[in-house]
């Protein structure tokens, strides 16, 4: 699609407001002109309040979680999901049912069955569900690519990366914290490598 300066910016409502998120809504303020945040659902008071101040955000675009927005949804383009792992799956397809396009974070869901009902609901509604894997975008990947693709070192055969999570990251995610078990979130296989 081609800009103008009549064009809208797009406009999205976030579901969970941490780090991620935030990240995310960077694009926002840079880039007004291109996207707009018109609501934000999250659990967290402090989290809620500080995005609602921080894009002007009125009370009844608002949310203390994403079961009362979609009682009373905001119009918008899109849905940005950004909550905990575990809880990807019943906000995307209430999103997708509600009519929105989704932008969500990986992975899309906790198990084959529920990702193959995203993408079946995705398809019966006529959505989009994107999924963010963010290194795609990353300044370090894109050069990479660049390189591979202009040719200069050859007909690339196979690319070895090692992401490495350190003793200190493993051990405070995935011993014990937040992905230390299945039932919570997903193994670091799938946390790390899709």
């Amino acid at each position: 699609m081609e800009r103008t300066s009549e064009t809208k910016p797009v406009t999205i409502v976030a579901i969970g407001a941490g780090n991620r998120t935030n990240k995310y809504l960077e694009y926002a303020i840079r880039n007004p002109d291109r996207m707009k945040l018109v609501g934000v659902a999250e659990l967290n008071d402090i989290r809620r309040h500080a995005v609602a101040s921080k894009f002007g955000l009125k009370p009844e675009e608002c949310f203390a979680d994403y079961e009362r927005f979609f009682e009373n949804p905001v119009p918008a383009d899109a849905i940005l999901i950004g909550t905990p792992e575990n809880m990807h799956f019943e906000p995307c397809m209430k999103a997708i049912e509600a009519g929105y396009n989704v932008l969500l974070e990986k992975p899309i869901a906790q198990s084959l069955p529920e990702c193959c009902r995203i993408a079946e609901a995705a398809r019966r509604k006529g959505v989009i569900v994107g999924v963010c894997h963010v290194l795609r975008y990353h300044p370090y990947f894109i050069k990479i690519k660049e390189i591979v693709d202009s040719g200069q070192l050859g007909e690339i055969i196979s690319i070895s990366h090692l992401a490495a999570v350190g003793l200190d990251r493993t051990t405070h995610g995935f011993v014990r914290g937040m992905w230390r078990r299945e039932e919570i979130t997903n193994p670091m296989l799938i946390s790390k490598c899709c």
